[in-house]
């Protein structure tokens, strides 16, 4: 257990390096006179894929809702026909 959790953090911090990396690069192209320190850039990447996560989450969320409303609806529906004896 204790290696797939090792590797999941592994995992996670490249991504995060590489998309600090990558920030860090737009960053110098947008700003050629800044110069940003090393040990920004993973804070940098780590904040991104916390951003991205967090706005998955709340995707997903909105998705669970939704389905959820659709679901009370067809119940409404099908009690509404038994009631009717509809079907």
């Amino acid at each position: 257990m204790k290696e797939v959790f090792y590797e999941l953090l592994t995992f996670i911090y490249g991504i995060a390096h590489i998309i600090g990396i990558g920030i860090a690069k737009v960053i110098g192209f947008i700003f050629p006179q800044v110069e940003l320190p090393l040990n920004i850039i993973d804070a940098i990447g780590f904040l991104s894929v916390l951003t991205v996560f967090l706005i998955l989450v709340q995707a997903a969320k909105k998705i669970a809702w939704i389905i959820v409303i659709i679901g009370w609806i067809l119940i409404l529906v099908r009690i509404i026909m038994v009631i009717l004896n509809l079907g």
